[in-house]
Formats: C-alpha cells, structure tokens, sequence
C-alpha cells in the first residue's frame, strides 16, 4: 500500500468569475481529484456564502488571494484566514513580497514575476532574493508558479518571465514546497495535471518534486489549516489533548 507521499495527488488551482461550473465540469476531464477556488474575499461572510453556493460540488475548496499593492491590502487577514482553506497573495514588487512571507497567515505567493522592466547587473529582476526565501522557509510559505501567468503574456515578455521564474525556482526548490497549478479563469487555460508537472521540470523542478508540486504540496496546506481550525491546537505539532 502506498504512504500519503507516495501518492499522487492532482489538484487544480482557479480563480473563477461566476463560472465555477465549468471550470469544476472541466477539471474533472482532465483528472483532477480535487478543485481550489480562490477569490478576492473581504470579508468572512463572503467566504461562508461562497462555501455554501459549492457544498454540492465534491472535493471543492474555497479560499482567499490578495492583490498586494500596498502594505495596508494585507490587514484584514485575521477575519479571513480560518475559514480560507488557502489563502495567498500577488505581489509584483520586491518589498511587497517580503510583507507578504513574513506575515505568517500568507500560504503562498503567486504570480510574483513580470515579463517587464531591466534586469539587475548580476541576477534576474524576480522579486526574489536569498533572504526572502529564508524568511519563507521560516514561516512554512509555499511559491505556486501560475500556467495562466505564462499563457498570458507573448514574445520577448515571455521569455522573461519565464527566466524569472527559473531563477526562484532554484532559490527556492530546496528550501520551501513548490506549486504547478493553471490558475485558470476560464476552461481554456486550464491543461493536463502532467502537462503542468512537465513545465514544472522545464522550469527546474526534478521529476518527484514536479509531481509533489500538481497536488500533494497544495493538499500539504488545506490539511495544516484544517488541523488549525481544530479548538485543541496551539500550534503546530501541539494541541490540547484530554
């Protein structure tokens, strides 16, 4: 019988806009196991009623990401952190992104790159540097490399975007978990979990690390805020036992 990390988990990350029925219809045909929708919550009411609108699609998780332009975008993570099953940031500058990985709630950050602007003298303009990766190490933060973020830029931007992306990649690969998902908005960007898992390796990742990244990475998260959610924990490894 395999261990919990032998298996292969394929889990698919999208940020729908009123087409979760779609979006699920068409994970499903692609083999996926297990759904996460992420939207731009403000407040917990929010995530309940979106909670409930899906309880009757199986294996469908729903949690929050924020569009960090600003210190302040990171304040209201008390009210939405518990009832997030995830709950991630976007951040396209160097010092946003170390506010978001020192704040212990952020799962993950995504879409950190752009295919814009100079590189500096000696490494590539990634939004990523020694120390982040350390401070993310410390605080258990995961980096999720985004397919839609890819697919979504052309020519010369793409490139960059993707050398960017291979400079954090062998920062971080082993120091902190690392995610493939589509990140899709609609039923067009999404892609095979071993297609995903296939650009994960071109991008740097080796072959168990790819297949980690298309599911038990993510999966690693959803159980640490289940396990968090339970009255008994105090923190991780310890909670209340009678």
């Amino acid at each position: 019988m395999k261990t919990e990390n032998q298996r292969i988990f394929k889990i698919d990350i999208c940020l729908p806009d009123g087409n979760e029925l779609e979006l699920y219809a068409r994970a499903r045909e692609l083999g996926y196991t297990t759904l996460v929708f992420l939207y731009n919550f403000k407040s917990r009411g929010e995530i309940l009623k979106k909670k409930q609108q899906l309880e009757n699609l199986e294996s469908v998780y729903v949690g929050t990401y924020l569009e960090v332009n600003s210190p302040r975008d990171l304040r209201n993570l008390d009210k939405l952190y518990l009832d997030s099953d995830l709950i991630c940031a976007i951040a396209q500058k160097e010092e946003l992104v170390r506010q978001c990985v020192e704040n212990q709630r952020i799962d993950f950050v995504f879409e950190i790159t752009t295919g814009v602007g100079k590189e500096h003298t000696h490494y590539r303009n990634s939004n990523m540097t020694s120390i982040i990766s350390g401070i993310m190490k410390r605080n258990n933060c995961s980096y999720a490399l985004s397919f839609s973020h890819i697919l979504n830029v052309e020519g010369q931007m793409r490139a960059k975007l993707l050398g960017r992306m291979m400079q954090n990649v062998r920062l971080l690969r082993r120091k902190v978990p690392i995610i493939i998902a589509s990140f899709a908005r609609y039923e067009t960007e999404m892609r095979l979990p071993e297609n995903l898992a296939a650009i994960s390796r071109v991008l740097g990742l080796n072959s168990p690390q790819s297949k980690s990244a298309i599911g038990y990475n993510t999966y690693q998260l959803i159980q640490n805020k289940i396990k968090r959610r339970d009255k008994n924990f105090i923190r991780p490894g310890v909670k209340v036992v009678d």
